[in-house]
């Protein structure tokens, strides 16, 4: 299948894949659930300071364009208001945020823009459905799930925006002067959180990274053509061993605010599931199963008119594209993350 839309992110997780999520994230919470040590009071961390003026002005106008979706969605009726505005918002809420430098205030910016946005998408669909607890990230957006006590799948993409928008509008108060009591409490969670999205993302960095054993990844087509071969292991072992990788990688990658390492690391998995996609194509091209029933197989790709050699080196393209973008998520990341 296609990988899942840029757009809409990775969903929420099966209960298997919630289960496997579970496990890993309280694993993580093990090391990374303590509070930081860096500024949690009232004094300013070295980010605040260096954030960029204009970024801070840009922040509050996309802030007080969020606080009017909070009050539309609060508001009784069918949600005509809310979906209203957010056809006006939108996209501009999302470039104004991508104009912003990569900080802690785009991250939470970006992640309730997204969510906000899900919401005017998923309007009717998550105000019919039950908020499904079992299927959150327990350390973050659990408690909010459970403090609704049964609410919809709705309120809780509401709860979960307006977390990271409190965060938010926490570090543009602190950059402003006005921080006070409250404002510390929430710049200590929000950096909590980070260091445990930190340990989280090095988790989905390690799944990918098995996938690299697996595969070949020849520099130049000639070469590709010489060998005739994209993986190191048989492709019924490439296919089992990539299915439970990405999809580890996919629960927990559900789970990660839109920071850097979250849009690094989904690129490489779509990489990586992109590359499976085709490299399944080659393999029923070049092994076709014979049937009593229906005889030879089609061919996927002479159906496409498609070159199996062209098809191939495109896998081989994609798994290249993913070993880049794990580095570089890898980059972003704190060594302490990557060493526990």
């Amino acid at each position: 299948m296609w990988p899942p839309d840029s757009r809409t992110g990775f969903g929420i997780p099966s209960r298997r894949a919630a289960a496997a999520l579970r496990a890993l994230v309280c694993a993580a919470c093990l090391f990374g659930g303590a509070p930081v040590s860096q500024g949690q009071g009232a004094t300013v961390s070295g980010e605040t300071l260096a954030l960029r003026g204009k970024d801070v002005r840009r922040a509050e106008k996309v802030l007080d364009k969020l606080r009017l979706l909070d009050e539309a969605a609060a508001a009784p009726g069918d949600g005509d208001d809310f979906r209203r505005r957010a056809r006006k918002f939108y996209p501009g809420l999302s470039v104004t945020v991508a104009d912003m430098r990569p900080s802690d205030l785009k991250t939470d910016l970006d992640t309730a823009v997204f969510l906000y946005e899900d919401v005017a998408r998923r309007w009717a669909a998550s105000g019919d459905s039950a908020a499904d607890c079992e299927r959150e990230r327990p350390d973050l957006y659990l408690p909010l799930c459970r403090g609704l006590g049964g609410g919809t799948a709705r309120q809780l993409l509401l709860a979960k925006a307006g977390l990271h928008a409190r965060w938010a509008a926490a570090v543009v108060k602190t950059y402003r002067g006005e921080g006070d009591g409250e404002t510390s409490r929430l710049l200590s969670e929000m950096r909590a959180a980070r260091a445990r999205d930190a340990l989280i993302a090095a988790r989905v960095s390690e799944a990918l990274r098995a996938l690299e054993g697996l595969v070949s990844v020849p520099p130049t087509y000639a070469d590709y053509q010489e060998h005739g071969a994209a993986a190191k292991v048989s492709f019924e072992s490439l296919d089992a061993e990539s299915a439970d990788a990405l999809g580890r990688a996919r629960a927990l990658l559900g789970g990660m605010p839109r920071g850097p390492a979250y849009y690094h690391l989904s690129s490489a998995w779509r990489s990586y599931t992109d590359g499976l996609f085709w490299y399944r194509k080659v393999h029923a091209s070049r092994k076709k199963v014979v049937s009593a029933a229906s005889g030879f197989g089609r061919d996927p790709l002479q159906e496409l008119r498609l070159d199996a050699d062209h098809v191939g080196y495109a896998a081989v393209t994609n798994w290249r594209t993913a070993a880049k973008y794990t580095r570089l998520a890898e980059q972003s990341l704190p060594e302490a993350a990557l060493t526990r």
